[in-house]
Formats: structure tokens, C-alpha cells, sequence
């Protein structure tokens, strides 16, 4: 049974940040081999005046990539990398910087009865890529059961 669990990447209520909230695989009747396995998400992004929530499916391997990724730039310090996510429905983009915060650009769209397309910036310090780590620690946890 997996047990539901959000991610939120940015610092605060007050601040632009998105919560991805990982509900289950998107199809549990069948085991998947090596983390290819699907799983049905919930997206919400929050950048003041919008509030929008999408249901995407996101590969496991496309979220442990992501997580290996933040793991490098954790301090605040790499390189640059965009991650094209449900096939290109959520990409995160991310620009680490020696001196600041790292920037983290997000593009949501949808192509459902109508077009959607949202931009915006994520600022993410160190201590709260350090919490989006630990909740990616508990996804992989939870996927392995």
C-alpha cells in the first residue's frame, strides 16, 4: 500500500513554491521493473494571485533524477539543469548560483478542454533543498514497499 506524500519545493506560505503531491502508482495492479514505474501526481502551484492544481503522471525514474540532481546542488553550488517532467507538462529548471539563492524556474501547462500555461520563479536556499531531499528520501521509501 502506498502511503500518499507531498513535496513541497520553495520556503513558505507567503513565497512562490509547488507542491507535488506523489498519491500512488498510476497503475498498482502491475509491478514495473527498476523504477519505471508511473505514479499519479498531483501538482499545485502557487504564485500569488494563482493557485492551480493539475493531475499529471510522473515517471519514478524522472523524480529519483530529480532528486540526484538536488542532491549535487545542495549546497547551492552546481551546474545548471532543466527537467522535463510528464512529457514535458511540468519543467523545472534549475540556476545555482555561488553567492545567492538558486532560482528555480517552473512552466506547468495543460492541454485539456482548455490551454493552460503557467511561469514562474522559485527561490530555494539551502536549508530548503535540504527538506525537499528528505522528502524525496521518504518517496523512494515508500516506492520500495
Amino acid at each position: 500500500m502506498f502511503e500518499p506524500l507531498n513535496i513541497r519545493i520553495g520556503a513558505d506560505e507567503e513565497r512562490p513554491r509547488l507542491t507535488l503531491q506523489v498519491l500512488d502508482f498510476e497503475h498498482p495492479e502491475r509491478a514495473e521493473p527498476a523504477d519505471l514505474d508511473l505514479m499519479h501526481c498531483r501538482v499545485t502551484a502557487h504564485a500569488q494571485p494563482v493557485e492551480a492544481t493539475f493531475e499529471i503522471s510522473i515517471g519514478l525514474w524522472e523524480l529519483l533524477e530529480l532528486r540526484d540532481y538536488l542532491q549535487k546542488i545542495g549546497s547551492g553550488n552546481g551546474p545548471s539543469q532543466s527537467f522535463m517532467l510528464a512529457g514535458g507538462l511540468l519543467t523545472l529548471s534549475f540556476a545555482p548560483s555561488k553567492r545567492g539563492p538558486v532560482l528555480c524556474g517552473v512552466l506547468l501547462k495543460t492541454i485539456d478542454a482548455s490551454h493552460v500555461r503557467l511561469e514562474y520563479l522559485i527561490t530555494l536556499e539551502p536549508p530548503d533543498i535540504a527538506r525537499v531531499l528528505f522528502q524525496f528520501t521518504q518517496l523512494q521509501a515508500h516506492a520500495q514497499r
